[in-house]
Protein backbone atom coordinates (compact mmCIF):
# COMPACT_ATOMS: atom_id res chain seq x y z
CA UNK A 1 0.00 0.00 0.00
CA UNK A 2 1.52 3.39 -0.96
CA UNK A 3 1.85 6.05 1.40
CA UNK A 4 -0.77 8.82 2.23
CA UNK A 5 0.51 12.11 1.14
CA UNK A 6 -0.74 14.81 3.24
CA UNK A 7 0.01 18.03 0.87
CA UNK A 8 -2.10 17.14 -2.42
CA UNK A 9 -4.68 16.76 -0.04
CA UNK A 10 -4.58 20.32 0.86
CA UNK A 11 -3.89 21.78 -2.26
CA UNK A 12 -6.10 19.39 -3.88
CA UNK A 13 -9.13 20.54 -1.36
CA UNK A 14 -8.22 24.41 -2.51
CA UNK A 15 -8.16 23.98 -5.83
CA UNK A 16 -11.60 22.01 -5.62
CA UNK A 17 -13.02 24.86 -3.32
CA UNK A 18 -11.96 27.92 -5.23
CA UNK A 19 -13.12 25.83 -9.06
CA UNK A 20 -16.09 25.25 -7.57
CA UNK A 21 -16.76 28.69 -5.26
CA UNK A 22 -20.12 29.40 -6.57
CA UNK A 23 -21.33 26.11 -5.13
CA UNK A 24 -19.60 26.20 -1.82
CA UNK A 25 -21.66 29.07 -1.10
CA UNK A 26 -24.90 27.60 -1.98
CA UNK A 27 -23.85 24.34 0.63
CA UNK A 28 -22.65 26.27 3.23
CA UNK A 29 -25.93 28.56 3.49
CA UNK A 30 -28.58 26.05 2.74
CA UNK A 31 -26.38 24.01 5.59
CA UNK A 32 -26.69 27.21 7.63
CA UNK A 33 -29.91 27.29 7.02
CA UNK A 34 -31.04 24.10 8.76
CA UNK A 35 -28.61 24.60 11.58
CA UNK A 36 -30.19 27.77 12.57
CA UNK A 37 -32.98 26.30 14.73
CA UNK A 38 -30.79 24.20 16.24
CA UNK A 39 -27.94 27.26 17.23
CA UNK A 40 -31.03 29.31 18.90
CA UNK A 41 -32.54 26.19 20.86
CA UNK A 42 -28.91 25.65 22.25
CA UNK A 43 -27.13 29.26 22.73
CA UNK A 44 -28.20 31.07 26.03
CA UNK A 45 -31.34 33.56 25.45
CA UNK A 46 -34.48 34.26 26.99
CA UNK A 47 -36.28 31.69 24.67
CA UNK A 48 -39.13 29.78 26.58
CA UNK A 49 -38.18 26.29 27.54
CA UNK A 50 -41.15 24.71 25.37
CA UNK A 51 -39.40 27.15 22.13
CA UNK A 52 -36.21 25.57 22.90
CA UNK A 53 -37.48 22.21 22.68
CA UNK A 54 -39.73 22.88 19.38
CA UNK A 55 -36.40 24.34 17.89
CA UNK A 56 -34.13 21.55 19.05
CA UNK A 57 -35.96 18.74 17.78
CA UNK A 58 -35.73 20.20 14.18
CA UNK A 59 -31.71 18.91 14.74
CA UNK A 60 -33.23 16.28 12.94
CA UNK A 61 -32.85 17.68 9.95
CA UNK A 62 -29.53 18.65 10.29
CA UNK A 63 -28.09 15.20 9.31
CA UNK A 64 -29.65 14.62 6.07
CA UNK A 65 -28.68 18.58 5.43
CA UNK A 66 -25.22 17.51 6.07
CA UNK A 67 -25.40 14.29 3.80
CA UNK A 68 -26.44 16.71 0.77
CA UNK A 69 -23.74 18.76 1.46
CA UNK A 70 -21.18 16.00 1.08
CA UNK A 71 -23.03 14.49 -1.77
CA UNK A 72 -22.24 17.61 -3.96
CA UNK A 73 -18.74 17.32 -2.88
CA UNK A 74 -18.55 13.98 -3.47
CA UNK A 75 -19.86 14.47 -7.51
CA UNK A 76 -17.96 17.89 -8.03
CA UNK A 77 -14.78 16.56 -6.92
CA UNK A 78 -15.17 13.63 -9.25
CA UNK A 79 -16.21 16.28 -11.69
CA UNK A 80 -19.67 14.91 -12.09
CA UNK A 81 -22.34 17.14 -13.11
CA UNK A 82 -25.08 18.21 -11.06
CA UNK A 83 -27.60 20.92 -9.63
CA UNK A 84 -29.22 22.16 -7.25
CA UNK A 85 -31.82 19.72 -6.83
CA UNK A 86 -29.47 16.86 -6.11
CA UNK A 87 -28.47 18.41 -2.65
CA UNK A 88 -32.36 17.48 -1.95
CA UNK A 89 -31.93 14.03 -3.31
CA UNK A 90 -29.33 13.45 -1.15
CA UNK A 91 -30.92 14.81 2.04
CA UNK A 92 -34.20 12.30 1.52
CA UNK A 93 -32.26 9.41 0.33
CA UNK A 94 -29.50 8.92 3.03
CA UNK A 95 -32.14 11.01 5.68
CA UNK A 96 -32.53 8.32 8.47
CA UNK A 97 -28.95 6.84 8.09
CA UNK A 98 -27.42 10.39 7.86
CA UNK A 99 -29.73 11.82 11.10
CA UNK A 100 -28.53 8.20 13.08
CA UNK A 101 -24.79 9.49 12.11
CA UNK A 102 -25.20 13.34 13.36
CA UNK A 103 -27.57 11.87 17.13
CA UNK A 104 -24.64 9.23 17.57
CA UNK A 105 -22.01 11.66 16.86
CA UNK A 106 -23.64 14.76 19.27
CA UNK A 107 -24.40 12.21 21.83
CA UNK A 108 -21.17 10.92 21.97
CA UNK A 109 -19.49 14.30 22.22
CA UNK A 110 -21.98 14.96 25.51
CA UNK A 111 -20.59 11.72 26.93
CA UNK A 112 -17.52 13.24 26.56
CA UNK A 113 -17.96 16.38 28.10
CA UNK A 114 -19.79 15.42 31.16
CA UNK A 115 -17.13 12.72 31.78
CA UNK A 116 -14.67 14.89 31.74
CA UNK A 117 -16.17 17.43 33.21
CA UNK A 118 -17.21 14.94 35.98
CA UNK A 119 -13.80 13.92 36.65
CA UNK A 120 -12.13 16.95 37.11
CA UNK A 121 -13.35 17.87 39.29
CA UNK A 122 -12.85 15.10 41.81
CA UNK A 123 -10.12 16.06 44.18
CA UNK A 124 -7.48 13.79 43.16
CA UNK A 125 -4.81 14.26 41.08
CA UNK A 126 -4.29 10.93 39.72
CA UNK A 127 -8.15 11.04 38.56
CA UNK A 128 -7.45 14.83 37.44
CA UNK A 129 -4.83 13.58 35.12
CA UNK A 130 -6.73 10.73 34.02
CA UNK A 131 -9.77 13.26 32.90
CA UNK A 132 -7.27 14.23 30.24
CA UNK A 133 -7.53 11.08 28.58
CA UNK A 134 -11.31 12.24 27.88
CA UNK A 135 -9.58 15.32 25.62
CA UNK A 136 -8.18 12.26 23.55
CA UNK A 137 -11.30 10.51 22.99
CA UNK A 138 -12.64 13.55 21.93
CA UNK A 139 -9.89 14.47 19.86
CA UNK A 140 -9.99 10.88 18.38
CA UNK A 141 -13.43 11.49 17.96
CA UNK A 142 -13.36 14.65 15.41
CA UNK A 143 -10.35 12.88 13.45
CA UNK A 144 -13.28 9.85 12.95
CA UNK A 145 -15.76 12.62 11.73
CA UNK A 146 -13.82 13.25 9.11
CA UNK A 147 -14.53 9.93 7.32
CA UNK A 148 -18.21 9.18 8.34
CA UNK A 149 -20.31 11.50 6.14
CA UNK A 150 -17.92 10.70 2.99
CA UNK A 151 -18.17 6.80 3.94
CA UNK A 152 -21.69 7.31 3.45
CA UNK A 153 -21.96 9.18 0.38
CA UNK A 154 -19.25 6.79 -1.40
CA UNK A 155 -20.06 3.61 -0.45
CA UNK A 156 -23.91 4.16 0.76
CA UNK A 157 -23.67 1.49 3.57
CA UNK A 158 -24.77 0.86 7.14
CA UNK A 159 -24.41 2.78 9.87
CA UNK A 160 -22.70 -0.24 11.82
CA UNK A 161 -20.04 -0.36 8.74
CA UNK A 162 -19.41 3.34 8.58
CA UNK A 163 -18.45 3.64 12.38
CA UNK A 164 -15.98 0.66 11.81
CA UNK A 165 -14.40 1.93 9.11
CA UNK A 166 -13.76 5.32 9.65
CA UNK A 167 -12.04 3.83 12.80
CA UNK A 168 -10.16 1.49 11.34
CA UNK A 169 -8.96 4.81 8.41
CA UNK A 170 -8.32 6.90 11.36
CA UNK A 171 -6.53 4.40 13.16
CA UNK A 172 -4.52 3.60 9.90
CA UNK A 173 -4.08 7.12 9.14
CA UNK A 174 -3.80 8.77 12.04
CA UNK A 175 -1.03 11.21 11.40
CA UNK A 176 -2.59 12.33 8.12
CA UNK A 177 -6.27 12.24 9.42
CA UNK A 178 -5.13 14.63 12.89
CA UNK A 179 -3.44 17.26 10.35
CA UNK A 180 -6.30 17.65 8.24
CA UNK A 181 -8.83 18.06 11.02
CA UNK A 182 -6.79 20.19 12.98
CA UNK A 183 -6.76 22.40 9.74
CA UNK A 184 -10.41 21.57 9.62
CA UNK A 185 -10.91 22.93 13.03
CA UNK A 186 -9.13 26.06 12.55
CA UNK A 187 -10.89 27.09 8.80
CA UNK A 188 -14.11 26.18 10.71
CA UNK A 189 -13.35 28.68 13.74
CA UNK A 190 -11.94 31.13 11.39
CA UNK A 191 -15.46 30.88 9.83
CA UNK A 192 -17.38 30.92 12.64
CA UNK A 193 -15.70 34.27 14.26
CA UNK A 194 -16.14 36.18 11.18
CA UNK A 195 -20.07 35.47 11.86
CA UNK A 196 -20.15 35.76 7.57
CA UNK A 197 -18.10 33.09 7.10
CA UNK A 198 -20.29 30.39 9.12
CA UNK A 199 -22.85 31.63 6.62
CA UNK A 200 -21.17 31.70 3.52
CA UNK A 201 -18.09 28.86 3.81
CA UNK A 202 -18.51 26.97 6.49
CA UNK A 203 -19.92 23.16 5.62
CA UNK A 204 -18.59 24.02 2.12
CA UNK A 205 -15.04 23.85 2.90
CA UNK A 206 -15.55 21.34 5.30
CA UNK A 207 -17.11 19.21 3.77
CA UNK A 208 -14.96 19.18 0.34
CA UNK A 209 -11.95 19.38 2.48
CA UNK A 210 -13.37 15.53 4.36
CA UNK A 211 -14.34 14.84 0.92
CA UNK A 212 -10.98 15.27 -0.76
CA UNK A 213 -9.52 13.64 2.44
CA UNK A 214 -11.68 10.43 2.32
CA UNK A 215 -10.96 9.73 -1.72
CA UNK A 216 -7.39 10.24 -1.41
CA UNK A 217 -6.94 8.02 1.95
CA UNK A 218 -8.75 5.40 -0.61
CA UNK A 219 -6.16 5.42 -3.27
CA UNK A 220 -3.97 3.47 -0.91
CA UNK A 221 -6.25 0.72 -0.48
CA UNK A 222 -6.69 0.40 -4.50
CA UNK A 223 -6.11 -3.08 -5.34
CA UNK A 224 -6.54 -4.43 -1.88
CA UNK A 225 -9.19 -7.51 -1.46
CA UNK A 226 -11.89 -7.27 -0.20
CA UNK A 227 -13.51 -9.05 2.29
CA UNK A 228 -16.10 -11.67 0.86
CA UNK A 229 -18.76 -10.76 3.21
CA UNK A 230 -18.18 -6.89 2.22
CA UNK A 231 -18.86 -8.26 -1.42
CA UNK A 232 -22.04 -9.53 -0.16
CA UNK A 233 -23.05 -6.49 1.87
Amino acid sequence: MKKVQIWPIIKGAFVDIYDNLGWVLFVSAIWFAFAVPFLFAILPGELSIILRILLGALVIFLGPATAGAYYLANKLIKRESIEWRDFFFAFKKYFWRAEALMMIFILAIVVIIIDFTFYSQIQNTIVKVLSIFWLYILIFLGVMQTYMFPLLIEQDTGIKKIIVRSFLLSIDNIGVSLVIFLIVTGLSVVCIITGVGALLLLMGVKSFFDTRTFLNVMEKYEGVPVPQKDKEG
